[in-house]
C-alpha cells in the first residue's frame, strides 16, 4: 500500500455548510471537532490576520515575513487575488516585509492596510487586489504666495504640495531632505544621488524655483580650530589652487583663496564631505558620504528628536478637531480620511469617511498634533457578529495555543485551539454561514480556521498505539468488521469497526516497519499479509498473535506495494517492486503464479486490483510516468500504457463510477486522474491544486454513495467526487499530518495521523 495525495481544482469549492464528515470513533480523544481547514501557501510566518466582508463573502487578510498580504475565503479556502507585495527597494532590490494587517470600510469599499518593514502604510483594494493608494506624513499647512497649501511627505520621500482649496497638486519635490526658512521664505533641500554623485539642491517652496547651485568639494580639513571645505571653481576641477572656493562650515561664510590654499597643503582631513550649496553667496548646506544630508549656516536642519524628518506612514494629525489620516490613491489624487467618527460594523470592519477638500481650508491648524497613531485605531478588536461584544474573547497564551474564553469571567471555555507547530501571531474573527470562526496566524507559514460554536468533547483516553501508524487494512472477523492498523511500535493491532474497542490482543514483535497491509482469508482462517523496507512477505495471525509459518521471499529488492484478489477461487496477493516488475502470489502455497509482470521501465511503486468484463485484473503505477493494466489470470499487459501524467506515478485504486470500472490514478506532478478500464482512455479533467504530493489516498463512499477520492494533504483530509471531480463534504483537519488512510464498509474512512486512529462517516445526503 503506498501513500499519496491530491487537492481540488481552483476554481471548485466547497460552502461550509455541505454535508460534513463525522467522527464514529477515535483511539483516545477525538480531533477537535472545532478544527475547519487551513489556510496554506505563505512561503514565510504569518505575523497578522485581520477579517473583512467582500462581496458578502467573509474573508481573511493576512500578512507575512515572506513579503506578501493575502485575501482568503473564508468560505472555501482559497486565495481571492495573486498575492500583494510592497514596494521593492531600487538599491538592495528587497520588497520590506509585512508587519501587521487592518481592515476598513472606506467610502463604502473594503480595503485592507498593510504596515511594512519600511515603515510604509499601504491601502488595498479587497474586491479587485489591487494597489488603491499608501500612508502619507503629513507635514505641516502653511500659506504660500497667499495660497492655502498642505505639505505631505510621500513614503519615497517625495515632498508633496497641495491646494487646499481645489483639492489638486501644486507640485511635487522628489528626494526631500528637509524643510527651513532662508531670507523669510520657505526653502526645501532635497538631494539626488547616483553611484558617483549626490547633488544637493535648495527650493523655493511658493515658486518651485532653484536657489542654490551645488559646488563639488576637493577637500574638508580642520585649520585653526576651525572646518573648512574647498570646492573646485565652477570652470572645473583643473583650475589653480588659487582659484578654488573655501567655506568656513561653522559659519557658511566664505572665505579666502589663501585659506583655502592653506587647507589644500596642511591639516587634518575630514574625509565624506562632498557637496557644498551656495545660497547667495552663502554655504548652507553639506552632503556626507554615508551619511544624512545637513544645513548648515543659517538654515536649521528640519528634525524630531534630533533625528532627520523621515517618511513615517503611521502618523496622524489634528484637523479642525478631528483626527485625519492621509494617503495618495493610486490614481495620485490626497485622500483625506476622518478617523473621529469611526464606526464599527456588524461584520468587524471599521468605516472611514474622506474629509472634503473644502472643508479642510478654514482653521487648518498650523503644524501637525499628534492624536495616536491610526494602526491601532484600526486593529481594534472586541466586537462580535451582533454588533455588540463577542461573548468570548480570544487569547493568545505562552505556549502558543489559543484559549478561548467567556468574556464575564475571563474563564476558559472548552480545550485550547492547538495545532500550529510554530508560535501564534494574531488572531482574528469573522462570521461564516453564520457561525462564528476565528482565524490564527502563525510562524509555521499557515492560518488555521477554527469554529467557535462547535461543541467539542474532551473523549476517552487514548489506549491504542505508541507509535506513528503506518499501514490501514479492513478485514471480517467472527461476522464483524474490523481496521488492522501497524505502526512504528513494532504492533499490529484490530479494533471494531463499529465501537473501536480492541477485538483481540496486539500482535507484538513486527520486525521493521510495515509500509504496505491486506487482509485475507487462508484455509477459512483470516491473515494479515505485511510488506516492509525489505524484500519479504510476512503473513500474521491477527486473532491468536504471531507468525504463520516463514517468510515469502519476493526477489523485488524491495516490496513497494501489495492488493489482495481471488484467482481461480484462490485468494493470492499482487506485490510491486522496486525491480520494475509485479508478481502474483498463491498465500495457500506462498508460491508465485506464473512469470513476474514485466512492462515499466522504472519501478513499480503502486498496485490495485478489480474485475473488468468478470475478468480480475491488476492496475500499476510506475516512476516510468504511466499506468498499467493486467490480465491476472494469463499475466499479460493489456492494450497500451495509460499515459498522462508527467512525473512519478506514486498511488493507483480502483472503483465503480456510473457502474464502470474506473482506476484512479496519483502522480508526484500534483494530479489526480482518472481512467476508464473498459475503454482504456482517461476521463474527465485531472484534479490539480495539491500542495502535498507525498500523502496518503484511498477511494471510497461518500454521501449519497457516490464514489469519492479520499487525499490526505498535511494536516487535513480532503474528498472529492470521482463522478463530479467536485468536493464531497468539509475537507477535515487534523492536529498531526494524515499517515495513513483505509476504506472501510458503509462508506467510512479510517484515518491515522502519529499514533492515533479514527474512523469517519459522510453525513446523510
Amino acid at each position: 500500500m503506498s501513500e499519496t495525495s491530491t487537492g481540488a481544482p481552483d476554481d471548485v469549492n466547497v460552502p461550509l455548510d455541505e454535508p460534513r464528515w463525522t467522527v464514529q470513533w477515535a483511539d483516545g480523544p477525538a480531533p477537535d471537532q472545532r478544527r475547519l481547514r487551513p489556510l496554506v501557501g505563505h512561503g514565510g510566518p504569518v505575523r497578522a490576520v485581520a477579517t473583512a466582508v467582500v462581496d458578502g463573502r467573509p474573508v481573511a487578510v493576512s500578512g507575512s515575513r515572506d513579503n506578501t498580504v493575502r485575501v482568503w475565503d473564508l468560505a472555501t479556502g482559497g486565495q481571492l487575488h495573486e498575492p500583494l507585495t510592497g514596494r521593492t527597494d531600487p538599491v538592495s532590490a528587497l520588497t520590506a516585509e509585512v508587519l501587521s494587517v487592518a481592515t476598513a470600510v472606506a467610502d463604502g469599499r473594503p480595503v485592507a492596510f498593510s504596515l511594512h518593514g519600511d515603515d510604509a502604510v499601504l491601502v488595498w483594494d479587497l474586491a479587485t487586489g489591487r494597489a488603491a493608494g499608501e500612508f502619507v506624513r503629513l507635514v505641516e499647512s502653511a500659506v504660500l504666495e497667499e495660497r492655502r497649501v498642505l505639505l505631505a511627505l510621500g513614503a519615497d520621500r517625495t515632498l508633496y504640495v497641495w491646494d487646499l482649496l481645489t483639492g489638486r497638486r501644486v507640485t511635487a519635490f522628489p528626494s526631500a531632505a528637509g524643510l527651513a526658512m532662508l531670507d523669510g521664505r520657505r526653502v526645501v533641500l532635497t538631494v539626488d544621488e547616483t553611484d558617483t554623485d549626490r547633488t544637493v539642491r535648495v527650493w523655493d517652496l511658493g515658486t518651485g524655483d532653484q536657489l542654490a547651485r551645488s559646488l563639488e568639494v576637493v577637500r574638508t580639513a580642520a585649520l585653526d580650530g576651525r572646518v573648512l571645505a574647498v570646492t573646485a571653481p565652477e570652470d572645473g576641477p583643473g583650475a589653480a589652487p588659487g582659484e578654488q572656493g573655501g567655506w568656513d562650515l561653522a559659519t557658511g561664510e566664505p572665505v579666502g583663496t589663501s585659506a583655502a590654499a592653506a587647507v589644500l597643503s596642511a591639516g587634518e582631513d575630514r574625509p565624506g564631505l562632498t557637496t557644498v550649496t551656495v545660497v547667495h553667496g552663502r554655504a548652507v548646506a553639506v552632503g556626507l558620504d554615508g551619511e544624512e544630508p545637513r544645513f548648515i549656516g543659517p538654515l536649521a536642519l528640519a528634525r524630531q528628536n534630533g533625528a532627520l524628518v523621515r517618511s513615517r506612514a503611521r502618523e496622524t494629525a489634528v484637523l479642525d478637531g478631528r483626527t485625519v489620516a492621509l494617503t495618495a490613491e493610486a490614481d495620485g489624487t490626497l485622500r483625506i480620511w476622518d478617523l473621529a467618527d469611526v464606526r464599527q460594523r456588524a461584520d468587524g470592519m471599521r468605516v472611514i469617511a474622506a474629509v472634503g477638500a473644502g472643508d479642510t481650508a478654514p482653521g487648518f491648524p498650523p503644524g501637525p498634533e499628534q492624536d495616536g497613531d491610526l494602526w491601532q485605531r484600526l486593529s481594534g478588536r472586541g466586537h462580535g457578529p451582533s454588533g455588540g461584544e463577542d461573548p468570548v474573547l480570544l487569547t493568545v497564551e505562552q505556549d502558543d495555543t489559543v484559549v478561548v474564553r467567556d468574556r464575564a469571567t475571563r474563564k476558559p471555555v472548552g480545550p485550547p485551539l492547538t495545532g500550529h507547530t510554530g508560535r501564534v501571531w494574531d488572531v482574528a474573527t469573522a462570521v461564516v454561514d453564520g457561525r462564528t470562526v476565528a482565524v490564527t496566524a502563525s510562524a509555521d507559514h499557515t492560518l488555521r480556521t477554527w469554529d467557535l460554536s462547535h461543541a467539542h468533547g474532551d473523549g476517552p483516553e487514548r489506549t491504542g498505539h505508541t507509535g506513528t501508524v503506518s499501514a490501514i487494512t479492513t478485514a471480517v472477523l467472527d461476522g464483524r468488521h474490523v481496521v488492522v492498523t501497524a505502526a512504528a511500535d513494532h504492533t499490529l493491532r484490530t479494533w471494531d469497526l463499529a465501537t473501536g474497542t480492541p477485538v483481540t490482543a496486539p500482535v507484538t514483535g513486527l520486525e521493521g516497519e510495515v509500509t504496505a497491509m491486506v487482509a485475507s482469508v487462508v484455509d477459512g482462517r483470516p491473515v494479515i499479509v505485511t510488506a516492509g523496507s525489505g524484500d519479504t512477505l510476512h503473513l500474521l495471525d491477527p486473532v491468536g498473535g504471531g507468525t504463520l509459518g516463514e517468510p515469502v521471499t519476493s526477489h523485488h529488492g524491495r516490496v513497494l506495494a501489495l492488493a489482495g484478489a481471488t484467482l481461480a477461487g484462490r485468494p493470492v496477493v499482487v506485490t510491486a517492486g522496486a525491480d520494475r516488475t509485479a508478481a502474483i502470489w498463491d498465500l495457500t502455497t506462498r508460491r508465485p503464479v506464473g512469470e513476474p509482470l514485466t512492462g515499466h521501465t522504472s519501478r513499480v511503486t503502486a498496485v490495485a486490483t478489480a474485475e473488468v468484463a468478470g475478468r480480475p485484473v491488476a492496475v500499476t503505477g510506475s516512476w516510468d510516468r504511466t499506468v498499467r493494466l493486467w490480465d491476472l489470470t494469463t499475466g499479460r499487459q493489456i492494450g497500451e500504457p495509460l499515459t498522462g501524467h508527467t512525473d512519478w506515478v506514486t498511488t493507483v485504486a480502483t472503483t465503480l463510477v456510473d457502474g464502470r470500472p474506473v482506476a484512479v490514478s496519483r502522480s508526484r506532478d500534483k494530479t489526480v486522474r482518472l481512467w476508464d478500464l473498459a475503454t482504456m482512455r482517461e476521463t474527465g479533467e485531472p484534479l490539480t491544486g495539491q500542495t502535498d504530493p507525498n500523502g496518503p489516498m484511498v477511494v471510497t463512499v461518500g454521501s449519497g454513495g457516490r464514489p469519492v477520492v479520499a487525499i490526505g494533504q498535511g494536516q487535513a483530509v480532503r474528498f472529492r467526487d470521482l463522478g463530479t471531480g467536485r468536493e464531497a463534504g468539509n475537507e477535515y483537519a487534523l492536529p498531526l499530518p494524515a499517515a495513513a488512510l483505509g476504506a472501510a464498509p458503509g462508506g467510512r474512512l479510517v484515518v491515522a495521523f502519529g499514533p492515533e486512529v479514527t474512523v469517519l462517516r459522510p453525513a446523510a445526503g
